[in-house]
């Protein structure tokens, strides 16, 4: 037995932030972006002190659907949100999904006769096929997706425990008052052009980097000790379409820049940033420029969204599709996810292909897909459809000629009776 013993007398055992995990591979602490099958595509959640970059669909705008469950799950966990919007102002009011354990707060805002959504009994008794009944689940109907993380909300008025990753409804709203108590900085539109006029000669993106470093600096950085007895909290980042055309910088280079500068600062602080990045902007002739390949190897992990409708439509037979009403109702894909690049902060390995249960390959593999429905956005494997679709008749009809075909006489073959059928005719 060894006489050493780590002295442990003058540390003080401080609690993980809320509504985080460990990664069980890498010891990375890890928060959820809002939807299951995404944490599951990243392998687990987004690690702290890192990146998402988001490449934004060339016609359609589902990458804004991510970052409002990005946003909902930090009112949700009582983290902390910084939003930074070059392009127009931001109304929060509007664009977050409400999650459904708080519903009876929203029927309260919304009105008596509007009935919240909630779990039907029913789909537990749902039958499926046997070879998918065993299968691990992975969606947005569990209270609990870990099962053993739940801690407290501060963001929420009964202060309840909250799980790593909520449940959210798209049909829903977060309340007004909810979003009040919540500590949000918002930097958008005017008066983010005002700020980088009067103090950063019009560079948006020094404005926007100032900004951050300031408040990791003041509570979140990581090289900073804590108070005893106080519990750190997750600053979560969002910028919505970086390096569009409303975005000014000082020269060609300053989004390469503030990506660099960017990751370094987050590096070393209880933060996690996810940016939308419009990708298609910087193609020339269908071929894109260097400059997108460089903003993706200064990211942590990279995913591409390309819809169908933007991929292979205009925009007028968009407009007519999403109007009617067979194929809202229809349940097709929406378009695939690919993967550009994992997160891979204390490791050599992405832990993708060892914790991903959607992702059972590796390297440059890509079979996903994600539907947007009316209550919830997920991520699913994709699958070709049934051939002939559901309406078809696909059992073939019995011919009868077959039930009626004797051999006559006695040289019939081997194992028949004359005047019988053969058994062994096929």
């Amino acid at each position: 037995m060894s006489s050493f013993r780590k002295n442990t007398s003058g540390q003080q055992a401080t609690k993980p932030p809320s509504a985080t995990r460990l990664n069980p591979h890498s010891a990375q602490l890890l928060v959820s972006t809002g939807v299951p099958s995404l944490d599951d595509v990243l392998g687990g959640g987004l690690p702290v002190g890192g990146i998402l970059l988001i490449e934004e669909d060339r016609q359609t705008d589902y990458s804004s659907t991510l970052l409002s469950y990005f946003a909902s799950q930090a009112i949700a966990a009582g983290h902390e949100l910084c939003i930074v919007d070059a392009d127009q102002e931001v109304a929060l009011k509007d664009q977050l999904p409400g999650w459904a354990s708080a519903a009876h707060e929203m029927q309260a805002a919304s009105g008596p006769n509007d009935t919240p959504t909630a779990r039907s009994t029913s789909d537990e008794s749902m039958k499926i096929a046997w070879r998918y009944q065993n299968m691990p689940r992975i969606d947005g109907d569990r209270d609990d997706y870990d099962g053993k993380n739940a801690k407290s909300n501060s963001a929420l008025p009964d202060a309840r425990e909250v799980p790593f990753c909520e449940r959210f409804d798209l049909s829903l709203r977060i309340p007004p008052k909810v979003i009040e108590n919540a500590t949000i900085e918002i930097m958008a539109g005017s008066d983010l052009l005002r700020i980088s006029n009067e103090d950063y000669g019009g560079d948006m993106y020094e404005c926007v980097l100032g900004k951050i470093a300031s408040i990791i600096g003041e509570r979140f950085s990581s090289l900073k000790p804590v108070a005893p007895g106080t519990n750190r909290n997750i600053l979560r980042i969002e910028i919505r379409s970086l390096g569009s055309g409303f975005w000014q910088g000082s020269d060609g280079l300053s989004m390469l820049k503030f990506l660099h500068r960017l990751r370094g600062i987050l590096r070393y602080s209880y933060a996690v940033c996810v940016i939308s990045f419009p990708a298609h902007i910087y193609e020339d002739d269908g071929v894109r420029m260097p400059i997108v390949r460089r903003a993706e190897h200064l990211c942590d992990a990279v995913i591409e969204l390309e819809s169908f409708e933007g991929a292979y439509a205009t925009p007028s037979d968009i407009v007519a599709r999403q109007s009617m009403p067979a194929a809202a109702a229809a349940g097709d894909y929406h378009g695939f996810l690919y993967i550009r690049k994992l997160p891979r902060l204390n490791s050599l390995t992405a832990s993708m292909g060892r914790l991903s249960l959607l992702h059972s390959g590796g390297g440059s593999t890509n079979n996903l897909a994600f539907r947007l429905r009316r209550k919830k956005f997920s991520i699913e494997t994709y699958h070709l459809p049934i051939e002939g679709g559901i309406t078809e008749r696909r059992v073939p009809a019995k011919d009868e000629s077959k039930g009626n075909r004797h051999h006559v006489g006695a040289g019939a073959g081997c194992g028949s009776t004359p005047g019988r059928s053969d058994p062994l005719e096929f």
